[in-house]
């Protein structure tokens, strides 16, 4: 377990506990987004991750949300998973399609 403080992003600030020894994933289900916290060993906070990497970026040069590459992070690096809060509890937000083909009786996508 680590507890540290949010440095940057949507959590800055907060002091947090997780189960991982690498960092987490905070996703913010009604906004469609994520974040990858990192813990920085020099003062054991948790930092925002601002890679420069290029394929994270859009045509605007905004860094852009990857599903998959968050999923990824999370769990080849054994990041834990935080849900931010949403606005309305009673009326969560409808998730965009991700694949028109996908067939929901079968369970594939």
């Amino acid at each position: 377990m680590h507890k540290g403080v949010c440095v940057g992003g949507p959590m800055a600030g907060q002091t947090i506990t997780t189960g991982s020894d690498s960092g987490f994933v905070a996703v913010d289900a009604a906004g469609f987004a994520a974040w990858i916290y990192y813990i920085d060993p020099g003062d054991g906070s948790y930092r925002l991750d601002i890679s420069p990497d290029a394929s994270l970026l859009d045509e605007d040069g905004t860094r852009a949300l990857d599903r998959d590459r968050a999923l990824t992070a999370a769990t080849s690096k054994g990041l834990d998973v935080v849900a931010l809060p949403g606005d309305d509890e009673e009326e969560p937000a409808e998730a965009p399609s991700i694949d028109e083909d996908a067939d929901a009786e079968d369970g594939e996508f």
